[in-house]
């Protein structure tokens, strides 16, 4: 019997082969009626949010859990630095960013699912190393994980669009600034 974990694993196979998620192709290959799959997951871009979350969190786990021997500033500039370098070569990412720009962009930079999420995690990570009194934020925790996540979907995405190299540097010199 289909689940709605085989749905969202479906799904996540779709994005992660570089295709055009469809709805009723995959409603088709779970042997399931459109309206189920939509009570389960939601419309096309939640379903797309989540299964691009999901796989940006664990990357951001095995990132932060990889950086523990660092504190403060420096885990959190190693973390933001890698997380770029994973979001940069991301081929799946790429696809999306290519075949549907308006709504891969709409999705990963506008307010909702994605970017709440997103800027929820760093602002926890910004906030572990506060609490652990190894970094003073310059500012609200929360201000500032979203000015970073602005950062890298300017610098990451915009680029990757027009297919120019991404300036993950550049990137980092302006989060340097913000994590001083």
């Amino acid at each position: 019997m289909v689940t709605p974990p085989d749905a969202y694993a479906a799904a996540t196979r779709t994005y992660v082969a570089g295709e055009r998620l469809d709805m009723r192709e995959l409603a088709g290959e779970l042997a399931i009626s459109r309206n189920t799959l939509y009570r389960w997951t939601g419309g096309r871009e939640q379903l797309l949010a989540d299964v691009i979350w999901d796989l940006s969190e664990k990357a951001i786990a095995d990132i932060w859990a990889g950086t523990s021997r660092r504190r403060g500033a420096s885990r959190l500039r190693e973390a933001l630095r890698l997380y770029l370098e994973t979001v940069v070569s991301s081929e799946p990412l790429h696809a999306f960013l290519r075949n549907e720009t308006h709504a891969a962009l709409r999705l990963l930079t506008a307010r909702g699912p994605f970017q709440d999420r997103l800027v929820a995690e760093v602002a926890r990570l910004m906030q572990a190393e506060a609490d652990r009194c190894t970094w003073t934020p310059r500012g609200p925790v929360d201000t500032l994980a979203y000015a970073v996540v602005r950062l890298i979907e300017g610098f990451v995405y915009n680029d990757a669009i027009v297919q120019q190299d991404t300036a993950v540097d550049d990137a980092m010199t302006v989060i340097d600034l913000l994590l001083a």
